[in-house]
Protein backbone atom coordinates (compact mmCIF):
# COMPACT_ATOMS: atom_id res chain seq x y z
CA UNK A 1 0.00 0.00 0.00
CA UNK A 2 1.36 3.23 -0.86
CA UNK A 3 1.47 6.07 1.25
CA UNK A 4 -0.39 9.58 0.26
CA UNK A 5 1.84 11.99 -0.70
CA UNK A 6 1.36 15.17 2.10
CA UNK A 7 2.00 18.36 -0.26
CA UNK A 8 3.54 20.97 2.53
CA UNK A 9 2.04 24.83 1.90
CA UNK A 10 4.10 26.83 2.03
CA UNK A 11 1.40 29.94 2.49
CA UNK A 12 -0.14 29.58 5.87
CA UNK A 13 -2.24 32.30 6.94
CA UNK A 14 -1.92 30.75 10.69
CA UNK A 15 1.90 31.71 10.97
CA UNK A 16 0.88 35.40 10.82
CA UNK A 17 -0.87 35.48 13.90
CA UNK A 18 2.68 34.61 15.80
CA UNK A 19 3.44 38.25 15.51
CA UNK A 20 -0.09 39.33 17.56
CA UNK A 21 -0.92 36.34 20.39
CA UNK A 22 -1.71 39.39 22.80
CA UNK A 23 -4.35 40.82 20.59
CA UNK A 24 -5.16 37.04 19.46
CA UNK A 25 -6.00 35.44 22.93
CA UNK A 26 -7.45 38.75 24.16
CA UNK A 27 -9.76 39.04 21.03
CA UNK A 28 -12.01 35.83 21.89
CA UNK A 29 -11.28 36.69 25.22
CA UNK A 30 -13.35 39.37 25.31
CA UNK A 31 -15.70 38.37 22.63
CA UNK A 32 -16.33 35.20 25.00
CA UNK A 33 -17.09 37.60 28.11
CA UNK A 34 -19.72 39.00 25.93
CA UNK A 35 -21.69 36.06 25.18
CA UNK A 36 -21.74 35.36 28.71
CA UNK A 37 -23.37 38.81 29.33
CA UNK A 38 -26.09 37.66 26.42
CA UNK A 39 -26.50 34.72 28.20
CA UNK A 40 -27.20 36.09 32.15
CA UNK A 41 -29.78 39.18 30.72
CA UNK A 42 -32.58 36.45 29.99
CA UNK A 43 -32.27 34.74 33.34
CA UNK A 44 -32.47 38.06 35.18
CA UNK A 45 -35.31 39.07 33.15
CA UNK A 46 -37.09 36.39 33.81
CA UNK A 47 -36.77 36.94 37.84
CA UNK A 48 -38.70 40.46 37.30
CA UNK A 49 -41.05 38.68 35.56
CA UNK A 50 -41.61 35.65 37.54
CA UNK A 51 -40.68 37.89 41.18
CA UNK A 52 -40.70 41.13 40.61
CA UNK A 53 -43.89 41.89 38.90
CA UNK A 54 -46.04 39.25 40.01
CA UNK A 55 -45.13 40.37 43.76
CA UNK A 56 -45.10 44.18 42.43
CA UNK A 57 -42.14 44.06 44.42
CA UNK A 58 -40.86 47.67 42.85
CA UNK A 59 -36.88 47.31 44.71
CA UNK A 60 -36.60 43.91 43.59
CA UNK A 61 -37.52 45.15 39.62
CA UNK A 62 -35.24 47.94 40.11
CA UNK A 63 -32.43 45.62 41.51
CA UNK A 64 -32.30 43.41 38.90
CA UNK A 65 -33.11 46.00 36.29
CA UNK A 66 -29.70 47.90 37.03
CA UNK A 67 -28.39 44.48 37.02
CA UNK A 68 -29.41 44.13 33.30
CA UNK A 69 -28.22 47.40 32.32
CA UNK A 70 -24.71 46.70 34.23
CA UNK A 71 -24.50 43.51 32.04
CA UNK A 72 -25.41 45.14 29.06
CA UNK A 73 -23.14 47.87 29.40
CA UNK A 74 -20.11 45.30 30.10
CA UNK A 75 -21.05 43.51 26.76
CA UNK A 76 -21.18 46.64 25.07
CA UNK A 77 -17.47 47.32 26.55
CA UNK A 78 -16.35 43.75 26.19
CA UNK A 79 -17.62 43.89 22.30
CA UNK A 80 -15.60 47.08 21.56
CA UNK A 81 -12.76 45.89 22.50
CA UNK A 82 -13.10 42.22 21.20
CA UNK A 83 -13.87 44.32 17.78
CA UNK A 84 -10.61 46.12 18.31
CA UNK A 85 -8.58 43.11 18.67
CA UNK A 86 -9.90 41.62 15.73
CA UNK A 87 -9.91 44.41 13.50
CA UNK A 88 -6.29 45.10 14.60
CA UNK A 89 -4.88 41.89 14.24
CA UNK A 90 -6.28 41.25 10.46
CA UNK A 91 -5.47 44.22 9.01
CA UNK A 92 -2.11 44.29 10.43
CA UNK A 93 -1.70 40.23 9.09
CA UNK A 94 -3.31 41.59 5.70
CA UNK A 95 -0.26 44.59 5.59
CA UNK A 96 2.50 41.76 6.48
CA UNK A 97 0.69 39.49 3.50
CA UNK A 98 1.25 41.82 1.13
CA UNK A 99 4.22 42.55 2.13
CA UNK A 100 5.26 39.34 1.66
CA UNK A 101 3.84 38.63 -1.83
CA UNK A 102 5.30 42.04 -2.77
CA UNK A 103 9.17 40.26 -1.46
CA UNK A 104 8.29 37.24 -3.47
CA UNK A 105 7.01 38.38 -6.49
CA UNK A 106 9.87 41.39 -7.18
CA UNK A 107 12.41 37.58 -6.49
CA UNK A 108 10.96 36.40 -9.35
CA UNK A 109 12.85 35.46 -12.49
CA UNK A 110 11.54 35.95 -16.08
CA UNK A 111 10.82 32.31 -16.10
CA UNK A 112 8.34 32.70 -12.92
CA UNK A 113 6.99 35.50 -14.64
CA UNK A 114 6.10 33.95 -17.73
CA UNK A 115 3.57 31.65 -15.36
CA UNK A 116 1.21 34.49 -13.81
CA UNK A 117 -0.26 37.34 -15.33
CA UNK A 118 -0.04 40.88 -13.83
CA UNK A 119 -3.90 40.68 -13.21
CA UNK A 120 -3.67 37.43 -11.43
CA UNK A 121 -0.76 38.49 -8.97
CA UNK A 122 -2.45 41.99 -8.19
CA UNK A 123 -5.85 39.89 -7.52
CA UNK A 124 -4.02 37.57 -5.11
CA UNK A 125 -2.53 40.40 -3.78
CA UNK A 126 -5.41 42.71 -2.87
CA UNK A 127 -8.59 40.62 -3.51
CA UNK A 128 -7.42 37.20 -1.78
CA UNK A 129 -5.80 38.57 0.86
CA UNK A 130 -8.71 40.82 1.65
CA UNK A 131 -10.71 37.71 1.95
CA UNK A 132 -8.44 35.92 4.42
CA UNK A 133 -8.61 38.90 6.60
CA UNK A 134 -11.87 39.19 6.44
CA UNK A 135 -11.99 35.49 7.57
CA UNK A 136 -9.42 36.29 9.91
CA UNK A 137 -11.77 38.75 11.67
CA UNK A 138 -14.26 36.61 11.52
CA UNK A 139 -12.86 34.20 13.84
CA UNK A 140 -11.49 36.15 16.09
CA UNK A 141 -14.89 37.30 16.70
CA UNK A 142 -16.78 34.24 17.23
CA UNK A 143 -14.63 31.45 17.77
CA UNK A 144 -15.16 31.89 21.24
CA UNK A 145 -18.09 33.89 21.04
CA UNK A 146 -20.53 31.66 19.28
CA UNK A 147 -19.17 28.20 21.31
CA UNK A 148 -20.47 30.17 24.72
CA UNK A 149 -23.54 31.80 23.26
CA UNK A 150 -24.12 28.34 21.86
CA UNK A 151 -23.45 26.48 24.79
CA UNK A 152 -24.21 28.99 27.62
CA UNK A 153 -28.11 29.15 25.84
CA UNK A 154 -28.58 25.37 25.84
CA UNK A 155 -27.44 25.03 29.39
CA UNK A 156 -29.28 28.24 30.56
CA UNK A 157 -32.56 26.72 28.50
CA UNK A 158 -32.09 22.86 29.85
CA UNK A 159 -32.04 25.03 33.39
CA UNK A 160 -35.12 26.40 32.82
CA UNK A 161 -37.08 23.38 31.12
CA UNK A 162 -35.57 20.46 30.40
CA UNK A 163 -39.16 18.81 28.23
CA UNK A 164 -39.19 22.38 26.11
CA UNK A 165 -35.40 21.89 25.33
CA UNK A 166 -36.16 18.91 23.45
CA UNK A 167 -37.02 20.75 20.07
CA UNK A 168 -32.84 21.73 20.35
CA UNK A 169 -32.36 18.17 19.33
CA UNK A 170 -35.09 18.14 16.87
CA UNK A 171 -33.97 21.34 15.18
CA UNK A 172 -30.39 21.27 15.21
CA UNK A 173 -29.95 18.51 12.69
CA UNK A 174 -31.86 20.31 10.06
CA UNK A 175 -30.00 23.42 10.90
CA UNK A 176 -26.89 21.90 10.12
CA UNK A 177 -27.81 19.95 7.15
CA UNK A 178 -29.28 23.32 5.83
CA UNK A 179 -25.43 24.92 6.12
CA UNK A 180 -23.92 22.01 4.38
CA UNK A 181 -26.08 21.55 1.52
CA UNK A 182 -25.79 25.23 0.74
CA UNK A 183 -21.75 25.21 0.93
CA UNK A 184 -20.94 22.48 -0.83
CA UNK A 185 -23.31 23.91 -3.80
CA UNK A 186 -21.71 27.20 -3.34
CA UNK A 187 -17.36 25.98 -2.68
CA UNK A 188 -17.34 25.10 -7.05
CA UNK A 189 -19.23 28.98 -7.64
CA UNK A 190 -16.47 30.74 -5.48
CA UNK A 191 -13.52 29.01 -7.15
CA UNK A 192 -14.86 29.73 -10.72
CA UNK A 193 -15.52 33.15 -9.41
CA UNK A 194 -12.50 34.05 -8.52
CA UNK A 195 -11.11 32.76 -12.28
CA UNK A 196 -13.63 34.76 -13.82
CA UNK A 197 -12.69 37.98 -11.67
CA UNK A 198 -9.10 37.50 -12.86
CA UNK A 199 -10.46 37.37 -16.51
CA UNK A 200 -12.49 40.62 -16.26
CA UNK A 201 -9.36 42.75 -14.07
CA UNK A 202 -7.28 41.43 -17.49
CA UNK A 203 -9.23 42.87 -20.09
CA UNK A 204 -9.84 46.02 -17.73
CA UNK A 205 -5.98 46.06 -17.28
CA UNK A 206 -5.34 45.44 -21.03
CA UNK A 207 -7.38 48.06 -22.44
CA UNK A 208 -6.62 51.11 -19.62
CA UNK A 209 -2.80 50.24 -20.89
CA UNK A 210 -3.28 50.02 -24.51
CA UNK A 211 -5.82 52.67 -24.50
CA UNK A 212 -3.97 54.65 -27.67
CA UNK A 213 -4.11 51.50 -29.36
CA UNK A 214 -8.12 50.72 -29.48
CA UNK A 215 -8.73 54.41 -30.16
CA UNK A 216 -6.15 54.15 -33.58
CA UNK A 217 -8.26 51.03 -34.65
CA UNK A 218 -11.36 52.22 -34.08
CA UNK A 219 -12.08 48.75 -31.50
CA UNK A 220 -13.84 50.69 -28.80
CA UNK A 221 -17.04 48.80 -29.44
CA UNK A 222 -14.93 45.53 -29.73
CA UNK A 223 -13.15 46.24 -26.35
CA UNK A 224 -16.33 47.40 -24.51
CA UNK A 225 -18.57 43.88 -26.28
CA UNK A 226 -15.35 41.57 -24.82
CA UNK A 227 -15.55 43.27 -21.34
CA UNK A 228 -19.40 43.13 -21.35
CA UNK A 229 -18.79 39.50 -22.17
CA UNK A 230 -16.25 39.02 -19.62
CA UNK A 231 -18.32 41.36 -16.85
CA UNK A 232 -21.64 39.06 -17.48
CA UNK A 233 -20.29 35.96 -16.96
CA UNK A 234 -18.71 37.32 -13.92
CA UNK A 235 -21.93 39.11 -12.81
CA UNK A 236 -23.62 35.64 -13.29
CA UNK A 237 -21.57 33.51 -11.03
CA UNK A 238 -21.68 36.22 -7.97
CA UNK A 239 -25.49 36.02 -8.57
CA UNK A 240 -25.76 32.47 -8.02
CA UNK A 241 -22.97 32.85 -5.61
CA UNK A 242 -25.46 35.74 -4.40
CA UNK A 243 -28.63 33.56 -4.38
CA UNK A 244 -27.20 30.72 -2.32
CA UNK A 245 -25.92 32.79 0.36
CA UNK A 246 -29.24 34.56 0.28
CA UNK A 247 -31.50 31.63 0.73
CA UNK A 248 -29.52 30.46 3.59
CA UNK A 249 -30.49 32.45 6.14
CA UNK A 250 -34.15 33.07 5.67
CA UNK A 251 -33.98 28.80 5.87
CA UNK A 252 -32.49 28.82 9.04
CA UNK A 253 -34.65 31.70 10.31
CA UNK A 254 -37.88 29.33 8.90
CA UNK A 255 -36.66 26.90 10.64
CA UNK A 256 -36.00 28.68 14.10
CA UNK A 257 -39.42 30.60 13.90
CA UNK A 258 -41.06 26.98 13.14
CA UNK A 259 -39.07 26.01 16.17
CA UNK A 260 -39.93 29.45 18.33
CA UNK A 261 -43.97 28.73 16.91
CA UNK A 262 -43.49 25.03 18.80
CA UNK A 263 -42.31 26.32 21.66
CA UNK A 264 -44.35 28.98 22.36
CA UNK A 265 -47.62 26.33 21.57
CA UNK A 266 -46.25 23.60 23.69
CA UNK A 267 -44.92 26.37 26.26
CA UNK A 268 -48.60 27.89 27.06
CA UNK A 269 -49.51 24.26 27.92
CA UNK A 270 -47.10 24.12 30.46
CA UNK A 271 -48.17 27.19 31.89
CA UNK A 272 -51.77 26.83 31.91
CA UNK A 273 -51.07 23.21 33.66
CA UNK A 274 -48.13 25.07 35.70
CA UNK A 275 -45.76 23.34 35.35
CA UNK A 276 -43.22 26.62 33.54
CA UNK A 277 -44.11 30.42 34.17
CA UNK A 278 -44.02 33.15 31.66
CA UNK A 279 -40.77 34.66 32.50
CA UNK A 280 -39.25 30.83 32.02
CA UNK A 281 -41.06 30.75 28.92
CA UNK A 282 -40.19 34.27 27.94
CA UNK A 283 -36.11 33.64 29.09
CA UNK A 284 -36.78 30.02 26.89
CA UNK A 285 -37.96 31.67 23.94
CA UNK A 286 -34.65 34.33 24.19
CA UNK A 287 -31.96 31.63 24.40
CA UNK A 288 -34.13 30.11 21.42
CA UNK A 289 -33.26 33.43 19.50
CA UNK A 290 -29.76 33.28 20.61
CA UNK A 291 -28.80 29.77 19.81
CA UNK A 292 -30.74 30.87 15.89
CA UNK A 293 -28.80 33.93 16.03
CA UNK A 294 -25.86 32.06 16.76
CA UNK A 295 -26.26 29.08 14.20
CA UNK A 296 -26.94 32.22 11.34
CA UNK A 297 -23.33 34.08 12.23
CA UNK A 298 -21.76 30.47 12.56
CA UNK A 299 -23.38 29.89 8.67
CA UNK A 300 -21.98 32.93 7.83
CA UNK A 301 -18.35 32.18 9.45
CA UNK A 302 -18.77 29.14 6.82
CA UNK A 303 -19.07 31.37 3.72
CA UNK A 304 -16.42 33.29 4.32
CA UNK A 305 -13.90 30.27 5.48
CA UNK A 306 -14.89 28.41 2.36
CA UNK A 307 -13.41 31.77 0.54
CA UNK A 308 -10.43 31.89 2.67
CA UNK A 309 -9.64 28.77 2.22
CA UNK A 310 -9.88 29.23 -1.72
CA UNK A 311 -7.80 32.76 -1.28
CA UNK A 312 -5.19 30.75 0.56
CA UNK A 313 -4.74 28.02 -2.02
CA UNK A 314 -4.67 30.82 -4.38
CA UNK A 315 -2.09 32.73 -2.79
CA UNK A 316 0.22 29.68 -1.54
CA UNK A 317 0.08 28.87 -5.51
CA UNK A 318 1.92 32.50 -5.74
CA UNK A 319 4.05 31.44 -3.00
CA UNK A 320 4.66 28.28 -3.32
CA UNK A 321 6.48 29.23 -6.48
CA UNK A 322 10.35 29.58 -6.18
CA UNK A 323 13.08 31.27 -8.27
CA UNK A 324 14.35 29.63 -10.39
CA UNK A 325 18.05 31.85 -10.93
CA UNK A 326 19.18 31.83 -7.61
CA UNK A 327 22.84 32.33 -5.74
CA UNK A 328 25.76 30.12 -4.85
CA UNK A 329 25.68 30.00 -1.13
CA UNK A 330 29.30 31.03 -1.76
CA UNK A 331 29.59 33.29 -4.56
CA UNK A 332 32.43 34.70 -5.97
CA UNK A 333 33.07 38.43 -6.17
CA UNK A 334 33.63 40.19 -9.43
CA UNK A 335 37.42 41.10 -9.61
CA UNK A 336 36.80 44.63 -11.86
CA UNK A 337 40.76 45.03 -12.01
CA UNK A 338 40.85 41.66 -14.17
CA UNK A 339 42.09 42.17 -16.94
CA UNK A 340 38.70 39.72 -18.16
CA UNK A 341 36.44 42.52 -16.97
CA UNK A 342 33.43 42.60 -19.33
CA UNK A 343 34.25 39.49 -20.99
CA UNK A 344 31.68 37.51 -22.24
CA UNK A 345 31.76 33.82 -23.66
CA UNK A 346 29.05 31.34 -25.04
CA UNK A 347 30.29 28.06 -24.86
CA UNK A 348 27.76 25.42 -26.78
CA UNK A 349 24.87 27.55 -25.51
CA UNK A 350 20.75 26.44 -26.46
CA UNK A 351 17.98 27.84 -24.81
CA UNK A 352 14.16 27.31 -24.50
CA UNK A 353 11.06 28.43 -23.28
CA UNK A 354 9.51 26.30 -20.65
CA UNK A 355 11.48 22.96 -22.45
CA UNK A 356 9.43 24.76 -25.67
CA UNK A 357 11.49 24.39 -28.99
CA UNK A 358 14.83 26.10 -28.32
CA UNK A 359 15.02 29.52 -29.58
CA UNK A 360 18.78 29.87 -28.90
CA UNK A 361 20.71 26.73 -30.73
CA UNK A 362 24.07 25.68 -29.62
CA UNK A 363 25.96 29.18 -30.12
CA UNK A 364 29.61 29.63 -29.51
CA UNK A 365 30.81 33.24 -29.40
CA UNK A 366 33.74 35.05 -27.60
CA UNK A 367 33.89 38.50 -26.54
CA UNK A 368 36.37 40.24 -25.81
CA UNK A 369 36.34 43.20 -22.85
CA UNK A 370 35.37 46.83 -24.80
CA UNK A 371 34.06 44.76 -28.11
CA UNK A 372 30.43 45.70 -29.73
CA UNK A 373 28.36 42.88 -30.73
CA UNK A 374 25.13 43.35 -32.58
CA UNK A 375 22.45 40.79 -33.07
CA UNK A 376 19.92 40.73 -36.02
CA UNK A 377 17.41 38.60 -36.96
CA UNK A 378 13.57 38.57 -37.93
CA UNK A 379 10.55 38.85 -35.61
CA UNK A 380 10.67 35.93 -32.67
CA UNK A 381 14.50 34.40 -34.07
CA UNK A 382 15.85 34.89 -30.44
CA UNK A 383 17.87 37.70 -30.49
CA UNK A 384 16.40 39.05 -27.00
CA UNK A 385 16.63 35.57 -25.63
CA UNK A 386 20.67 35.27 -26.32
CA UNK A 387 21.23 38.97 -24.11
CA UNK A 388 18.82 37.91 -21.86
CA UNK A 389 21.46 34.67 -20.79
CA UNK A 390 24.14 37.24 -19.96
CA UNK A 391 22.49 38.66 -16.27
CA UNK A 392 20.80 35.63 -15.57
CA UNK A 393 17.12 36.71 -16.17
CA UNK A 394 17.20 33.39 -17.58
CA UNK A 395 19.54 30.50 -17.30
CA UNK A 396 20.36 28.50 -20.58
CA UNK A 397 18.71 25.26 -20.92
CA UNK A 398 22.31 23.50 -22.34
CA UNK A 399 25.83 24.85 -22.11
CA UNK A 400 27.48 28.03 -20.27
CA UNK A 401 28.08 31.85 -20.05
CA UNK A 402 30.93 32.63 -18.88
CA UNK A 403 31.69 36.31 -17.68
CA UNK A 404 34.92 37.76 -16.99
CA UNK A 405 36.46 34.16 -17.25
CA UNK A 406 33.76 32.45 -14.59
CA UNK A 407 30.35 30.38 -14.88
CA UNK A 408 27.32 33.48 -14.50
CA UNK A 409 26.11 30.90 -12.15
CA UNK A 410 28.86 30.90 -9.72
CA UNK A 411 28.39 35.36 -8.94
CA UNK A 412 25.93 36.63 -6.69
CA UNK A 413 22.82 37.40 -9.06
CA UNK A 414 22.37 40.84 -7.78
CA UNK A 415 26.41 41.83 -7.75
CA UNK A 416 26.64 40.29 -11.36
CA UNK A 417 23.81 43.00 -12.33
CA UNK A 418 25.25 45.86 -10.74
CA UNK A 419 28.23 45.49 -12.87
CA UNK A 420 25.27 45.22 -16.38
CA UNK A 421 23.15 48.28 -17.74
CA UNK A 422 20.21 47.10 -19.45
CA UNK A 423 17.82 48.82 -21.73
CA UNK A 424 15.09 46.53 -22.36
CA UNK A 425 12.85 46.61 -25.57
CA UNK A 426 10.30 48.65 -23.59
CA UNK A 427 11.71 51.92 -22.14
CA UNK A 428 9.88 52.05 -18.73
CA UNK A 429 10.38 55.12 -16.32
CA UNK A 430 8.76 55.31 -12.81
CA UNK A 431 6.85 58.11 -11.37
CA UNK A 432 9.21 60.61 -9.60
CA UNK A 433 11.91 63.03 -11.19
CA UNK A 434 14.59 62.27 -13.93
CA UNK A 435 17.03 62.29 -11.38
CA UNK A 436 15.31 59.49 -9.26
CA UNK A 437 15.03 57.64 -12.45
CA UNK A 438 18.52 57.74 -13.77
CA UNK A 439 19.61 56.81 -9.98
CA UNK A 440 18.65 53.27 -10.57
CA UNK A 441 21.77 51.43 -11.23
CA UNK A 442 23.68 53.32 -9.05
CA UNK A 443 21.65 54.91 -5.84
CA UNK A 444 24.63 57.40 -4.70
CA UNK A 445 25.53 58.65 -8.34
CA UNK A 446 26.57 62.29 -8.29
CA UNK A 447 25.13 65.06 -10.83
CA UNK A 448 27.81 64.50 -12.62
CA UNK A 449 27.49 60.91 -12.89
CA UNK A 450 23.96 61.53 -14.59
CA UNK A 451 25.02 64.38 -17.05
CA UNK A 452 27.57 62.40 -18.46
CA UNK A 453 25.34 59.71 -19.07
CA UNK A 454 22.66 61.83 -20.45
CA UNK A 455 25.48 64.08 -22.82
CA UNK A 456 25.91 60.09 -24.40
CA UNK A 457 22.66 58.79 -24.19
CA UNK A 458 21.71 62.28 -26.53
CA UNK A 459 19.55 63.22 -23.85
CA UNK A 460 21.34 65.95 -22.25
CA UNK A 461 19.97 68.45 -25.33
CA UNK A 462 15.86 68.16 -23.84
CA UNK A 463 16.70 67.74 -20.36
CA UNK A 464 18.78 70.86 -19.95
CA UNK A 465 15.47 72.74 -21.75
CA UNK A 466 13.54 72.18 -18.45
CA UNK A 467 13.53 74.93 -16.10
CA UNK A 468 13.95 72.37 -13.05
CA UNK A 469 16.35 70.34 -14.81
CA UNK A 470 17.22 66.87 -13.11
CA UNK A 471 14.12 67.64 -10.70
CA UNK A 472 11.70 67.39 -13.88
CA UNK A 473 8.98 65.52 -12.96
CA UNK A 474 8.17 61.78 -14.48
CA UNK A 475 5.28 60.98 -14.88
CA UNK A 476 4.00 57.44 -14.51
CA UNK A 477 5.05 55.37 -17.41
CA UNK A 478 7.00 58.18 -18.28
CA UNK A 479 3.95 59.73 -20.70
CA UNK A 480 5.39 63.47 -20.31
CA UNK A 481 8.12 62.20 -23.02
CA UNK A 482 7.72 61.13 -26.27
CA UNK A 483 9.25 57.99 -27.51
CA UNK A 484 12.72 59.03 -28.22
CA UNK A 485 13.02 60.80 -25.37
CA UNK A 486 11.93 57.98 -22.75
CA UNK A 487 14.50 55.85 -24.85
CA UNK A 488 17.44 58.07 -24.59
CA UNK A 489 16.11 58.46 -20.74
CA UNK A 490 16.33 54.61 -20.04
CA UNK A 491 19.77 54.20 -22.12
CA UNK A 492 20.86 56.93 -20.05
CA UNK A 493 19.72 55.69 -16.24
CA UNK A 494 21.88 52.10 -18.08
CA UNK A 495 24.79 54.03 -18.34
CA UNK A 496 25.04 55.57 -15.39
CA UNK A 497 28.01 54.27 -13.12
CA UNK A 498 30.11 52.68 -16.23
CA UNK A 499 29.03 49.19 -16.44
CA UNK A 500 31.22 46.74 -17.62
CA UNK A 501 28.66 44.94 -19.99
CA UNK A 502 25.85 47.08 -21.88
CA UNK A 503 22.71 46.06 -23.39
CA UNK A 504 21.03 47.46 -25.91
CA UNK A 505 18.18 45.22 -26.81
CA UNK A 506 15.86 47.12 -29.28
CA UNK A 507 16.24 50.09 -27.53
CA UNK A 508 16.92 52.81 -30.37
CA UNK A 509 14.03 51.83 -32.49
CA UNK A 510 12.29 55.33 -31.66
CA UNK A 511 15.58 56.92 -33.01
CA UNK A 512 16.13 58.79 -35.84
CA UNK A 513 19.65 57.73 -37.91
CA UNK A 514 21.51 60.79 -36.87
CA UNK A 515 20.91 60.49 -33.06
CA UNK A 516 21.37 57.28 -33.56
CA UNK A 517 25.06 56.88 -34.93
CA UNK A 518 26.11 59.60 -32.23
CA UNK A 519 24.66 57.71 -29.77
CA UNK A 520 26.67 54.52 -30.77
CA UNK A 521 29.70 56.74 -31.44
CA UNK A 522 29.53 58.59 -27.72
CA UNK A 523 29.13 54.93 -26.50
CA UNK A 524 32.61 53.64 -28.40
CA UNK A 525 34.56 56.59 -27.69
CA UNK A 526 33.80 57.60 -23.95
CA UNK A 527 33.21 53.72 -22.51
CA UNK A 528 34.91 50.85 -21.86
CA UNK A 529 32.10 48.60 -21.96
CA UNK A 530 31.27 45.40 -23.90
CA UNK A 531 28.25 46.36 -25.65
CA UNK A 532 25.45 44.10 -26.94
CA UNK A 533 22.67 45.89 -29.49
CA UNK A 534 19.75 44.01 -30.77
CA UNK A 535 18.81 45.61 -33.27
CA UNK A 536 15.84 45.32 -36.72
CA UNK A 537 18.53 47.81 -38.54
CA UNK A 538 21.82 46.78 -39.97
CA UNK A 539 23.06 50.53 -39.99
CA UNK A 540 22.48 50.54 -36.46
CA UNK A 541 25.43 47.54 -36.20
CA UNK A 542 27.34 47.80 -39.06
CA UNK A 543 30.58 49.19 -36.47
CA UNK A 544 30.24 46.01 -34.34
CA UNK A 545 33.17 44.62 -33.73
CA UNK A 546 31.10 41.30 -34.51
CA UNK A 547 27.29 41.18 -35.93
CA UNK A 548 25.59 37.69 -35.12
CA UNK A 549 22.89 36.69 -37.72
CA UNK A 550 20.12 34.58 -36.53
CA UNK A 551 16.93 33.11 -37.51
CA UNK A 552 15.11 30.45 -35.84
CA UNK A 553 17.13 30.09 -33.24
CA UNK A 554 19.94 29.13 -35.94
CA UNK A 555 23.13 31.00 -36.05
CA UNK A 556 23.44 31.60 -39.64
CA UNK A 557 27.09 33.66 -39.23
CA UNK A 558 28.88 35.29 -37.37
CA UNK A 559 31.20 38.10 -38.60
CA UNK A 560 32.08 42.13 -39.21
CA UNK A 561 29.64 44.03 -42.10
CA UNK A 562 31.42 43.69 -44.79
CA UNK A 563 32.07 40.01 -44.33
CA UNK A 564 28.21 39.48 -43.95
CA UNK A 565 27.23 41.26 -46.97
CA UNK A 566 29.18 38.75 -48.51
CA UNK A 567 28.54 35.29 -47.64
CA UNK A 568 25.26 36.16 -45.55
CA UNK A 569 22.35 35.95 -47.95
CA UNK A 570 19.89 36.82 -45.05
CA UNK A 571 21.91 39.77 -43.60
CA UNK A 572 22.26 40.83 -47.27
CA UNK A 573 18.90 40.84 -47.98
CA UNK A 574 18.08 42.77 -44.61
CA UNK A 575 20.57 45.86 -45.37
CA UNK A 576 19.84 45.88 -49.01
CA UNK A 577 15.69 46.02 -48.55
CA UNK A 578 16.48 48.75 -45.71
CA UNK A 579 18.69 50.89 -47.65
CA UNK A 580 16.41 50.72 -50.78
CA UNK A 581 13.53 51.40 -48.65
CA UNK A 582 15.69 54.38 -47.44
CA UNK A 583 16.74 55.89 -50.30
CA UNK A 584 20.58 54.96 -49.53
Amino acid sequence: MTKKKVIKKTFRPISYLKNYKWLVFLGPFFKALEALSEVFAPYFMALIIDVGIKNNDKPYIYKYALIILAINILGMVFAILGQKCASVTSESIGKDMRNDIFKHVNSFSHSELDKFSTTTILNRAVHDVYHIQEGTSQILRNVMRIPFLIVGSLVMALFVDLKLSLIFVVVSPILLSIVFIIMKKLQPLLNEGKTRLDRTSQITRENLSGVRVVRAFNKQNFEIDRFTNANTNLLQNELKQGYLAAILQPLIYLVVNIAIIAVIYFGGIQINIGNVSQGNLLAFINYFGQISAALVAFARIITVLTRMKISANRIDELMSTKNSITSPSKPITIDINSPEYGKVVFENVSFSYSNLKDVVINLNLEVNPGDTIGIIGGTGSGKSSIVNLIPRFYDATKGTVYINGHNVKKYNVEELRNHIGIVPQNPTLFSGTIRENLRWRKPDATDEEIIKALKIAQAYDFVKEYPDFLDHPVQRGGTNFSGGQKQRLTIARALVGNPSIIILDDSTSALDFATDTKLRKAINTTLTSTTFIVSQRTNSIKDADKIIVIDSGNILDIGKHEELLERCSLYKEIHESQNKKEGK
